[in-house]
């Protein structure tokens, strides 16, 4: 398996969910446990088989081949994963290309998460609400029983949907983890950072929703460097000018890693355009001003002051004071000066971290 495949295995490997990696031909280059166990095989009979050859049914693989046959167009929705017992498991999937640095090699990299107890419960709810309607012919009160069910099955939707966006943020930690270790980060850089980016969101006028949203898509900021070597990420000496090139690349990389879903478009944007410079000498765009996303520019400074303040192999970490100079000259030339104003503002009425607990 090629290095960067096999690094990429193990990363879907530590999902909590089911994920595989897929060639466009069809065939299985990797599959981790999860998705093992929701198949019901182990892993040797599934590597190396082609997807089509454990779908009996012509129309599931007729939609396995046309998503092989158009990598470059992301899909999700509803499928399922057939059993040795004939047994269909109900999943939700999602699917994308991903490519190795050269691009020579194109796969299709899938998740799964198993939604068999929601298609029990929605069962359910379908049968209750069918025998309430026949009562309801008979019964003189069954119109105040019906509100009352309507409440409750409005609740449901309500602790579903709170489940679900759990289950995103954790993909989220999980995913932004993977990608900070690689630059031999503890991971909580990832959460002081959505700390930070929150606090600036709300002290530029952001509504407390918007304020959360940049927060947690602000950990995401370095995912794209997933596809930067090791080799260059933890080199310890000077970068040459190609190497130096690779990493700056991280930004576009974790664009094209995250989804296009409205959950993600902050995050699309902040991965891109973190990097960029209110005077437009930053990369890769060499955007500037209000050009660049105002929650990239949000990032920008929480990034740099973390990075400032947080001791690394190779640095000590700076007093919180000399970090909030820097900041301050960098005004106009690093940074929005906006954006360094709230951060003045929250300083010197001592909440910008003083409240923050990493977990």
């Amino acid at each position: 398996m090629h290095p960067e495949v096999a690094q990429f295995s193990h990363l879907l490997d530590a999902l909590a969910c089911g994920a595989a990696l897929v060639e466009r031909s069809g065939r299985i280059v990797h599959v981790n446990p999860r998705a093992a166990a929701m198949l019901g095989l182990p892993n040797e009979a599934l590597v190396g088989q082609c997807v089509q050859s454990f779908y009996p049914d012509p129309a599931a693989r007729e939609f396995i081949a046309a998503a092989l046959a158009d990598l470059d167009h992301p899909r999700e929705g509803e499928f399922y994963l057939p059993t040795p017992a004939g047994e269909r498991v109900p999943v939700v999937i999602s699917g994308r290309a991903w490519r190795d640095a050269s691009g020579a090699r194109a796969y299709y990299a899938l998740t799964m998460t198993d939604i068999t107890p929601l298609k029990a419960a929605e069962a359910d709810l379908r049968n209750q609400y069918r025998i309430i309607a026949e009562l309801s012919n008979t019964i003189l009160g069954q119109a105040e029983n019906l509100k009352d069910y309507t409440e409750a099955l409005e609740h449901r939707v309500h602790e579903r949907t709170q489940e679900l966006h759990a289950a995103n943020m954790d993909a989220i930690y999980m995913l932004a983890v993977a990608s900070e270790s690689k630059d031999q980060d503890t991971g909580q850089h990832v959460r002081r950072l959505q700390h930070y980016s929150h606090s600036l969101a709300r002290e530029l006028g952001f509504s407390p929703r918007e304020a959360e949203q940049i927060g947690y898509s602000a950990i995401l900021h370095d995912v794209g460097k997933i596809h930067v070597p090791d080799h260059i990420l933890k080199k310890p000496g000077p970068l040459t000018p190609d190497e130096r090139h690779v990493i700056q690349d991280h930004t576009i990389a974790g664009e094209h890693i995250l989804s296009t879903k409205p959950f993600f478009h902050r995050a699309r944007r902040i991965a891109r355009s973190h990097h960029e410079n209110f005077d437009g000498s930053g990369y890769p765009d060499r955007a500037g001003g209000n050009d660049i996303p105002i929650e990239a520019r949000i990032v920008h400074l929480a990034d740099v002051y973390d990075a400032l303040t947080t001791p690394r192999v190779y640095k000590v970490a700076w007093p919180a004071y000399d970090a909030a100079a820097v900041i301050a000259e960098s005004a106009g030339r690093m940074f929005d000066p906006e954006v360094v104003r709230a951060f003045d503002s929250l300083k010197a009425r001592d909440l910008w971290s003083t409240s923050f607990q990493t977990p």
